[in-house]
């Protein structure tokens, strides 16, 4: 659990570094690949540890919304192409050893091919420039 809680403070870390907007930035750490994606007020972050290397896949999608890193939400991402994946963010957290594995697959898929995602909560939607698309390691 402690190191869960490392790479979730140091994905965190990783979106309060200073960034140039709607470009994918890429960190490795201890065998964790750390991706993110900041617009405006809106940061999306993978982490993705494609060789299990704590055993467990730890992969997850993050996202901070205003400033807010501990968002609990049902919040949906939307894709160009009309893929729409809807996630309920704990502590801003979407897990793929949670999520439903054609959601957690949709959701990787699309950011993998496209340069765009909206955010939506509620009424509310952002969209977020990602830049050009990374081939991600999450599985």
């Amino acid at each position: 659990m402690q190191f869960h809680k490392t790479l979730i403070f140091s994905a965190i870390a990783l979106s309060a570094s200073s960034a140039m907007a709607g470009a994918w930035e890429h960190e490795n750490e201890r065998g964790v690949d750390l991706y993110r994606a900041a617009d405006g007020n809106m940061v999306v972050s993978l982490v993705c540890d494609p060789n299990t290397v704590y055993g467990t896949t730890e992969s997850a999608v993050l996202l901070e919304a205003g400033g807010d890193p501990d968002l609990s939400a049902e919040v949906g991402f939307s894709f160009p192409d009309g893929n729409r994946v809807n996630a309920a963010l704990v502590h801003g957290r979407f897990g793929k050893a949670t999520a439903n594995p054609v959601d957690w697959e949709t959701l990787v898929d699309g950011f993998r091919v496209h340069q765009t995602v909206t955010v939506s909560r509620g009424e509310a939607a952002v969209e977020v420039e990602l830049g050009e698309p990374m081939p991600f390691t999450c599985l």
